[in-house]
C-alpha cells in the first residue's frame, strides 16, 4: 500500500524547539506538513497515563505532547526521523483518543517501544503508517518500529506522547495520511521589516530602556480574521508553547537592542496558532515617529477659513507621543532655510499664513547629538458645520405630564447631515459638550418642556467637533383607543395566542404621514424593535394585550394610539371518547355528555348535537341518550362566542354467545382445563363460579380439580353476562368403604350423565381379572367381589365414555 502524504498548509518549525511538557500543555497541531527540528529534555512534571494499562510504555524519559484535532475523516499516520542516523538514538510514543482527556487517558490505542539497535533494524525511524497491521509493539526487540495508522473521523482529537529513550537528537515528524488537521492563523506581514519598532534615546545611558507599545503590530498581524487573539513573548519556546505572555504589551520595557519580540495568533475555537517575530531598536539619532499633525479650527471666530492659532507645544506632543523629550530642545520656522541659519523661529501660539495645509520645519537637537531638521505638516481641519434641530415627541397617555422618553437618536440625521464619518454625543449643558464630560445616554426622559441639549458633533476621521443644539419637545395628544376585533383561541394550540392584522385598525393617516407598529409603548416612544410583519402579528402577552401604533409626519411624532387585542379562551371540555350501545338490549341507551369543565353555569353555554354530520334538531342540552351506533360529535358555544367540538364514537355491542366448551379432563394430575369459546361484538372477560368475579382476560382456565363449574362470560361494555355448566371428568386415587358415610364407594366425578348416559366404567385387580362394570347410573363400586370385601390394594380402571373418549388408570382401597 502506498502510503499518501498530505501537502496542506504548512505550519513549520523552521528553528530547534526544546521544550519539556505534559498533557495539560501539549503543543496544538494543526496543519499538515510536520515539524522539522523538534527536541524534548525530561520527563515533564507528571505522568498522566498508568503504565499497567499501557504494558508497552513503562516511563516518560525525554518527552514532548502533541494534541491533534481532526477537521476531516480519514487516515492518519506519521513517519518520525531523527536527525542522527546512530541507531542508539530511540525513539517510543504512545496515542491516545480518541477524545481523551488528560484526566483520563485510558489505554492507549497505539503503542511502540521497540529499541532499534535490540532488533537490528537498519535505521532508527519510527511511526504509523498503512503497510503494518499490528497496533502494538515492543518494548526491546520486539517488532520493526511501525505500527498501523488510524482510520479517524471529523471532531475527533488525539493525543500523542513522543519519548526519547536513549541517545541525544532532535528528529522531524511528517504527517501520512488522508485526514487533515484546523489550518493555524495566516499571519500577512508586508514585508520583513513593517513591524520593526524603532525610537531615539538621548539619554546617554549605555543600555537605555525605553516604552516600546507592542499592540500597534496587533492589526497587522490580525488583518481580517475573526475569532483570534494575540500574544506577545521574549522567546519562541514561550511563543510556541504559549508561555509567559507579557503582561503589558502597550507599555513594554526592553532589556537589549535590538531584541527579539515573537508574537503569537490563536485560534480562540480551534487552539491553533501561528507565530512570528519581529525587531525592537534604540536609536541614538533623532527619529521622528509623525510628521503629519491634524489641528481643529476652532479656536477662532471662523471654523470655516483654514485658519486657527494653534499650540507649537502641542505640536511637539503629537509628533513623539509619550516618548520622552527632555534632553532635547525644540524650534519651529517657515522655511527649512531659516531652521538651517537659526533666523525667525516661530512663536507660540502661531497662526498659519496657508488656509487647511501648510508645512513648518522643526529643529531638535541636544548638547550629545547632531542637529535634526525635519518638514511637519500642518492640516487645518473644518469642524463640522453646526446644524441645530428639534425633535417632537408624543404623549398619549391617561395621566399626561409632557415629560416621556425620546430616542435621541432620531435626530442624528438632521444632526449630521446623514454623514457616516460624524458621531454624537448628547449633554445637559454646552460646558459638557466642550469638555466631553457627564454624556448622557440615547434614550433619555424629558426633565421639562420643551428642553434644550447640547450636542456635541465630532468627525471620527479628523476628531474635530462642534457643538449643536437638539430641543426635545412633547404634543401631549389625546389618548386613542382602537379595538382590533376579539377572536377565539381556535388555531390549535390554547395557549392566548393568535394572529392579528394591526392594519386593520384602520387608523388614519394624511398623505405625508407614516405609520408604524410596536409591541410596548417605550418602544414607540423610542422608535425600537418596530412590528416587522404587522399584517400577521401574534400577540406576546397571552389572551389580552394593548399595541402601540406611532404616526410621524417628517421626524415629528404626530400621534401615538393604542390597539388592543384580545383572544377569548375556548370552552374547556373533556378529550374525546369512545362508548357503546347494546345490540341485545333495545332499551339501553348510551348517555353521552358534553364534558364541560368550566367551572361556569351551564346556562353560559349553548350546544348543538350532530350524528354522523348531520344535526338532530331540537337536541340543544348538554347531555344525550342515543341507542344507534354512530359518530356523534357536539358543538359547545360560551357566552364569548367561542366553540369547541367533542367527538364521542357509539359503536355497538352485545351479550356474548357461548358457542361451545372444550374441556380436557380425564388426567391423573389436577391440571384439566377448560376453554370457553364465544362469539359476539363485545369486548369480552370470564370467571368461573363467581357471576360478578372476579374475572379474567383469557378464555381459558388452567390447573382445574375435577368437577362442575358455572363458566361466566361478561360484556365489559355492560351489554350483559352469560354462563354455562362445565363438567371436569376425574377418577379418584384412593377410597375408605369401611361403612362410615365417607369414600365408601369408588365412581367417577364431574360425570355428566346428560351427555354420558352410556358411559361404561370397568375395574380389575392387579392380575387384570374383571371384578365389577359400572354404569352412570349405578353409585359406584362398594371394594366387594361375589359380595366378599377385597384386602387393601391397587386396583385398575377403564372408562369408556359416549364420546368415544377412553382413560386407563389406576387408584388404591383402602381399609
Amino acid at each position: 500500500m502506498n502510503l499518501v502524504k498530505i501537502t496542506f498548509v504548512l505550519f513549520l518549525f523552521s528553528t530547534n524547539f526544546y521544550a519539556q511538557n505534559d498533557c495539560k500543555d501539549a503543543i496544538i497541531v494543526c496543519g499538515n506538513s510536520g515539524f522539522q527540528g523538534l527536541n524534548a529534555n525530561g520527563p515533564g512534571e507528571i505522568v498522566e497515563y498508568t503504565p499497567s494499562d499501557n504494558s508497552c510504555f513503562a516511563t516518560e524519559n525525554n518527552s514532548i505532547w502533541l494534541k491533534l484535532s481532526i477537521k476531516t475523516s480519514g487516515t492518519l499516520g506519521f513517519i518520525l526521523t531523527p536527525e542522527s542516523h546512530n541507531i542508539v538514538v530511540d525513539f517510543d510514543f504512545l496515542v491516545f483518543g480518541p477524545n481523551a482527556s488528560c484526566n483520563s487517558l485510558g489505554q492507549s490505542i497505539r503503542c511502540s517501544t521497540t529499541n532499534p539497535a535490540a532488533a537490528r533494524l537498519p535505521d532508527n525511524t519510527t511511526g504509523m503508517t498503512g503497510e503494518y497491521f499490528d497496533t502494538v509493539e515492543g518494548p526491546a526487540e520486539r517488532g520493526n518500529g511501525f505500527v498501523k495508522w488510524l482510520d479517524v473521523k471529523a471532531g475527533e482529537s488525539y493525543f500523542i506522547v513522543i519519548d526519547r529513550f536513549t541517545g541525544n537528537s532532535n528528529f522531524s515528524l511528517e504527517w501520512l495520511g488522508t485526514a487533515t488537521f484546523d489550518d493555524p492563523p495566516s499571519i500577512n506581514v508586508p514585508s520583513a521589516d513593517a513591524m520593526n519598532l524603532e525610537k531615539s534615546d538621548f539619554s546617554g545611558e549605555t543600555n537605555p530602556e525605553l516604552s516600546f507599545d507592542l499592540t500597534q503590530n496587533t492589526p497587522t498581524i490580525i488583518g481580517s480574521q475573526n475569532d483570534v487573539e494575540v500574544t506577545y513573548h521574549t522567546s519562541s519556546n514561550d511563543a510556541i508553547l504559549n508561555l509567559n505572555a507579557i503582561e503589558n504589551p502597550a507599555d513594554f520595557k526592553n532589556t537589549s537592542s535590538p531584541q527579539i519580540v515573537y508574537a503569537r495568533i490563536t485560534n480562540t475555537k480551534t487552539k491553533c496558532y501561528n507565530w512570528t517575530s519581529f525587531n525592537l531598536k534604540i536609536s541614538d539619532k533623532l527619529i521622528f515617529p509623525n510628521t503629519k499633525i491634524n489641528i481643529c479650527d476652532n479656536n477662532d471666530s471662523n471654523s470655516t477659513d483654514g485658519k486657527t492659532a494653534f499650540n507649537l507645544n502641542e505640536v511637539t506632543t503629537g509628533i513623539f507621543g509619550n516618548q520622552s523629550t527632555k534632553e532635547l530642545t525644540f524650534k519651529y520656522y517657515l522655511t527649512k532655510n531659516d531652521a538651517e541659519t537659526d533666523t525667525n523661529s516661530l512663536v507660540s501660539p502661531f497662526l498659519n499664513t496657508i488656509p487647511y495645509q501648510q508645512s513648518i520645519f522643526l529643529k531638535a537637537a541636544n548638547s550629545k547629538t547632531n542637529v535634526a531638521i525635519q518638514e511637519i505638516q500642518i492640516i487645518i481641519n473644518t469642524p463640522p458645520e453646526i446644524t441645530n434641530t428639534t425633535l417632537i415627541q408624543c404623549d398619549a397617555r391617561k395621566n399626561t405630564n409632557s415629560l416621556v422618553l425620546f430616542n435621541l437618536k432620531e435626530a442624528n440625521a438632521s444632526l449630521t447631515n446623514n454623514n457616516s464619518d460624524l458621531e454624537t454625543l448628547f449633554f445637559l449643558t454646552n460646558d459638557d459638550a466642550a469638555n466631553n464630560n457627564n454624556s448622557l445616554g440615547t434614550e433619555y426622559k424629558n426633565i421639562s418642556n420643551p428642553q434644550t441639549l447640547f450636542v456635541r458633533v465630532t468627525n471620527t476621521k479628523t476628531k474635530c467637533y462642534s457643538i449643536s443644539t437638539l430641543t426635545l419637545k412633547t404634543n401631549v395628544i389625546t389618548e386613542s383607543i382602537y379595538n382590533l376585533d376579539a377572536v377565539c383561541d381556535d388555531d390549535g394550540i390554547e395557549d392566548g395566542i393568535h394572529l392579528f392584522n394591526l392594519t386593520n385598525a384602520n387608523i388614519p393617516l394624511a398623505a405625508s404621514q407614516t405609520i408604524k407598529y410596536y409591541a410596548n409603548e417605550d418602544d414607540a416612544l423610542l422608535e425600537k424593535n418596530a412590528i416587522e410583519t404587522p399584517a400577521s402579528y401574534s400577540n406576546q402577552i397571552p389572551y389580552n394585550q394593548d399595541v402601540y401604533a406611532r404616526i410621524e409626519e417628517g421626524n415629528d411624532c404626530y400621534g401615538i394610539n393604542t390597539i388592543k387585542l384580545l383572544v377569548n379562551k375556548l370552552p374547556n371540555i373533556e378529550p374525546d371518547t369512545v362508548t357503546n350501545v347494546c345490540e341485545n338490549l333495545p332499551l339501553y341507551k348510551a348517555h353521552l355528555k358534553a364534558g364541560i369543565t368550566d367551572i361556569a353555569s351551564i346556562t353560559d353555554f349553548t350546544f348543538k348535537w350532530y350524528r354522523d354530520g348531520i344535526n338532530i334538531p331540537d337536541e340543544i342540552a348538554s347531555v344525550l341518550d342515543v341507542n344507534q351506533i354512530g359518530t356523534y360529535t357536539v358543538e359547545i358555544t360560551n357566552k364569548t362566542n367561542c366553540t369547541k367540538t367533542r367527538t364521542i364514537e357509539v359503536t355497538a355491542s352485545n351479550a356474548a354467545s357461548i358457542k361451545n366448551i372444550e374441556v380436557i379432563d380425564l388426567l391423573e394430575s389436577d391440571s384439566n382445563q377448560i376453554t370457553v369459546n364465544v362469539s359476539g361484538k363485545g369486548d369480552y372477560e370470564y370467571s368461573l363460579n363467581e357471576p360478578n368475579g372476579p374475572f379474567q382476560e383469557s378464555n381459558t382456565f388452567s390447573n382445574l380439580k375435577p368437577g362442575f363449574y358455572e363458566v361466566y362470560v361478561n360484556d365489559k361494555k355492560n351489554c350483559g353476562t352469560v354462563h354455562k355448566t362445565a363438567a371436569l371428568v376425574g377418577a379418584p386415587k384412593f377410597f375408605t368403604p369401611n361403612a362410615d358415610g365417607y369414600n365408601d364407594n369408588w365412581n367417577l366425578i364431574g360425570l355428566d350423565t346428560s351427555i354420558n348416559k352410556n358411559a361404561i366404567i370397568y375395574i380389575y385387580d392387579r392380575f387384570g381379572k374383571l371384578l365389577k362394570q359400572i354404569g352412570t347410573s349405578d353409585t359406584g363400586w362398594d371394594g366387594t367381589f361375589a359380595g366378599t370385601p377385597l384386602p387393601s390394594d391397587d386396583y385398575w380402571y377403564t372408562i369408556k365414555l359416549d364420546d368415544n373418549r377412553e382413560a386407563k388408570g389406576h387408584f388404591s382401597l383402602k381399609r
